[in-house]
């Protein structure tokens, strides 16, 4: 038999190759009888019955919850796709509808319409590849189809909230172990962290288990010190969980679970659902929000009422970055204003001020003046050294 009487193609490339039904009909190109294997797919096409089917076994034995979701497909199978290439040649075939193409647009339909899932190219909740090669995939369930293989990757889940920390020396992100650097040793338990809490590992402690999510990266609206309480009704921040397999889940639960389990050291509020964007407006927010602290100044001489009105009137603030975070921070000089400063005598030494000033402005080196890296400053104005010796955050505010 020449070559030419074994190059048949089956009804799913004809219809593809030839979308106009009037060149389909006066084609000359045989179709394939029973039997016979496509000259272009392999009859790969002719199986999306069971490559659904082996889509949503996997779905099953991961047991991973999604709403939308984007098709991908990977050919690795080098005969067919030299066979593609050919037939392409001598049927003149110059579209973009290929194998590839074809399937996933295919499967995508399946599972969209048989799973009532929603296809979504910008932001799908999941990415559901196939992949195809020459040999057979171990353990295949559907030997028609042992050749194609799929892989679910999830797309991570944003949860916004606000935290209040309410117990001091805990940290809000992973802070890694002094001695080991994060590889674990004996000062930190093997555990490669400085601190056993933070509100990150707080929070994550329960997300994790609840979404079935791998990994969690915080993005809070700035960060408090660690000797630094947040009060008020908390911090912004969003907790991004990398590959979740569950994202229908109840927050009203996990809100509770998280308060209940975390000992009064931190408490969560205001949960919901957000996307990606949502990071940059809350960690660029700095400059644009305004907060309000309560600090405790002690000073190393006694307080007057003259050093409280000029407290008091402090206003707009140079400060050079300062010297305890040089190490990660531009060295600059930012200038930020201060809409209200209010003064209470707490005894001849100490006063408790209570501060609403503009985003990103380091309190204690207010008070300090931190070797002159801040003008004008508590110690600077009223030539009495002064130090923060207790700091809590009231408020943080952002634009929504």
């Amino acid at each position: 038999m020449k070559e030419e009487d074994d190059f048949a193609i089956c009804h799913k490339c004809r219809s593809r190759i030839y979308k106009n039904p009037e060149k389909r009909r006066s084609a000359d190109v045989r179709l394939i009888r029973d039997n016979e294997h496509c000259s272009i797919c392999n009859n790969l096409l002719l199986m999306e019955d069971a490559i659904f089917a082996l889509v949503k076994h996997k779905i099953r034995i991961l047991d991973v919850d999604f709403d939308s979701f984007i098709m991908a497909c990977q050919i690795n199978s080098k005969k067919l796709l030299k066979q593609e290439k050919k037939a392409y040649k001598r049927l003149k075939y110059n579209g973009r509808d290929d194998i590839n193409h074809h399937l996933k647009r295919d499967i995508g339909v399946l599972i969209a319409k048989k799973m009532n899932k929603k296809i979504e190219f910008q932001h799908p909740d999941v990415v559901i590849m196939l992949k195809i090669k020459d040999s057979p995939f171990n353990n295949s369930p559907y030997p028609e189809v042992s050749n194609v293989n799929v892989f679910i990757d999830t797309n991570p889940l944003f949860i916004e909230g606000k935290y209040r920390k309410m117990m001091r020396g805990i940290p809000q992100t992973k802070w890694p172990c002094s001695h080991c650097k994060g590889r674990g040793c004996e000062e930190c338990n093997n555990t490669g962290q400085q601190y056993q809490d933070t509100v990150e590992g707080l929070i994550a402690g329960q997300v994790l288990p609840m979404t079935k999510g791998n990994d969690t990266k915080f993005h809070g609206s700035g960060r408090e010190d660690i000797d630094v309480l947040m009060l008020g009704d908390g911090r912004p921040f969003v907790m991004e969980v990398k590959h979740p397999f569950r994202r229908n889940i109840d927050l009203k639960f996990l809100r509770r679970l998280i308060n209940s389990h975390c000992d009064g050291k931190i408490e969560v509020n205001d949960l919901k659902f957000t996307d990606r964007e949502r990071i940059g407006s809350i960690k660029n927010s700095s400059t644009e929000s305004y907060k309000i602290y309560r600090a405790i100044a002690t000073f190393d001489r006694g307080v007057t009422s003259e050093d409280i009105r000029k407290i008091e009137n402090l206003h707009i603030i140079n400060q050079r970055t300062p010297i305890r975070v040089q190490r990660r921070r531009a060295d600059l000089v930012r200038t930020r204003s201060i809409d209200k400063i209010e003064a209470e005598r707490i005894d001849s030494k100490n006063i408790i001020l209570t501060i609403k000033c503009q985003g990103g402005l380091y309190i204690k080196e207010l008070i300090s003046g931190d070797d002159g890296r801040t003008i004008p400053s508590v110690s600077g104005i009223t030539n009495k050294k002064a130090i923060c010796s207790q700091l809590d955050v009231l408020k943080v505010h952002i634009p929504e």
